[in-house]
């Protein structure tokens, strides 16, 4: 099963993201801010990062 890595500071936004990814199959990790995006990019694996580039305090861009 592929694993999709959600980075989104939008509860909402990332909620509507990860259920359609899981209703598509995919086994999807998630993070709600850039500082535990980073600790998931770092720490877990996973096929696909989806990454908001506009994050409070630690941006996309730095995470990058």
């Amino acid at each position: 099963m592929r694993t999709i890595l959600t980075i989104e500071d939008d509860a909402a936004i990332r909620r509507g993201i990860v259920d359609a990814l899981t209703f598509a199959g995919y086994r999807v990790l998630e993070a709600g801010s850039g500082d535990e995006g980073l600790a998931r990019a770092l720490g877990d694996e996973y096929d696909l990062l989806l990454l908001d580039l506009v994050l409070p305090q630690l941006g996309g861009l730095e995470i990058l």
